[in-house]
């Protein structure tokens, strides 16, 4: 779809696909499901029960077009609590931060902040490049092979004992973590 092109290199579908496939399987059965940055997904016509967020209105324009019985909100997660309408549609069993904490200047802020949408027992599943695949992330952006935004937007690429400390801080236990993509993504679930 050209509407998308602004958003997507020639593998941006291909790292997205291997990001759902190590994060899907890690929530509950039948969760009600958050995915904070959603970005251009076709999770909504995959997950019974789903809320998109992101912070950019075109992406939202976006998926509201493509999914208009979806429920998608406009929220600055790296600057502000949740809003109104996200926290009245939770509490959530799964909050999603896929390709997303690589993105703010505080992860545990946001993790935090995803962590009070939980519901008992629910989890909070992350995704985020490895810092060993930077260069890769970097060329591959330039060259047109991943999003564009990627070598501009990143703040850090995170360790994983950055992100069990930002867990940590969030009040969160690492419960699975694992590389995929030849070690350069990692997918890191928190429990409470």
């Amino acid at each position: 779809m050209s509407s998308r092109s602004p958003f997507y290199g020639r593998f941006t579908r291909r790292v997205g696909a291997a990001r759902l496939a190590a994060a899907l399987p890690h929530v509950p059965a039948g969760a009600r499901v958050l995915d904070v940055g959603c970005g251009l997904t076709d999770l909504p016509g995959r997950l019974l029960s789903y809320v998109g967020c992101d912070r950019d209105p075109d992406v939202l324009r976006l998926q509201r077009s493509r999914f208009p019985s979806g429920d998608f909100f406009e929220w600055d997660f790296a600057r502000t609590s949740a809003p109104a309408p996200v926290t009245s549609a939770g509490p959530f069993g799964a909050v999603l931060l896929l390709a997303v904490l690589e993105h703010v200047a505080e992860p545990a802020a946001v993790l935090s902040r995803a962590a009070t949408l939980l519901a008992p027992g629910g989890r909070v599943i992350v995704t985020t490049p490895h810092p060993l695949g930077r260069l890769p992330l970097e060329a591959g952006a330039a060259l047109g092979l991943l999003s564009p935004h990627a070598r501009d937007e990143h703040e850090d690429l995170l360790s994983r004992k950055d992100l069990e400390s930002a867990g940590r801080f969030a009040g969160l236990c690492l419960i699975s973590y694992r590389r995929f993509l030849l070690g350069m993504n990692q997918l890191a679930v928190f429990s409470r």
